[in-house]
């Protein structure tokens, strides 16, 4: 099985998310998986669920449960939506933590 099948499977990821790369760094002990959004994929509210438009995204890094000794640290760009009636909001990430720009 290749590293990206693996942690596509064992974090959950599912369509329209994939993992794009699996990186180990060595000397940092760390384990970068980086995942993306398919080209072309809808988005949706999260409140309401009503497809929207996509408004931005930011690159967000945290951390994942550990993988063997290494930390894993999960790496997107996370979009938000425009939506009329909500306005501008954040898609969750399926990891229940907040992604934050300190890990």
């Amino acid at each position: 099985m290749r590293d990206i099948d693996l942690y596509t499977r064992i974090l959950g990821i599912e369509v329209p998310w994939q993992v794009s790369t699996v990186k180990v760094e060595m000397a940092k002990g760390e384990v970068i998986v980086q995942v993306e959004r398919k080209v072309g994929a809808k988005l949706r509210c999260p409140t309401c669920g009503r497809e929207s438009h996509g408004y931005d995204s930011r690159r967000r890094r945290w951390r994942h449960l550990d993988t063997c000794q290494y930390k894993t640290i999960l790496e997107a760009d996370v979009p938000r939506v425009e939506c009329p009636e909500h306005g501008v909001v954040t898609l969750p990430t399926r990891s229940g933590e907040e992604p934050s720009d300190l890990v």
